[in-house]
């Protein structure tokens, strides 16, 4: 097998951008319900409010994760070019 084979994350890249997708998608639908929530009257302000906290706190868990994602890339890359087994260089 090929070290982009072993590698942890480089191998599994296609199951990391089908996770993200999902939750992406599921945080634009969260902010198309909640502009949708803004535009009907009947809907209290306390509600408007919960959800637009939902949706900023999908928001930061997507932040969140993208970053680890990165920080993941690098330090992989870093243990691959270096040519060091220890995956947590």
């Amino acid at each position: 097998m090929s070290k982009i084979r072993n590698s942890i994350i480089l191998g599994d890249v296609d199951l990391l951008i089908e996770r993200f997708t999902l939750l992406t998608d599921s945080y634009r639908l969260l902010v198309g319900a909640s502009e949708e929530l803004t535009r009907t009257p009947s809907v209290g302000e306390n509600i408007i409010e919960q959800a637009v906290c939902r949706t900023a706190f999908l928001g930061e868990i997507l932040d969140q994760l993208l970053l680890a994602i990165q920080l993941s890339l690098i330090l992989d890359f870093a243990r691959v070019t270096k040519g060091s087994e220890n995956p947590y260089v």
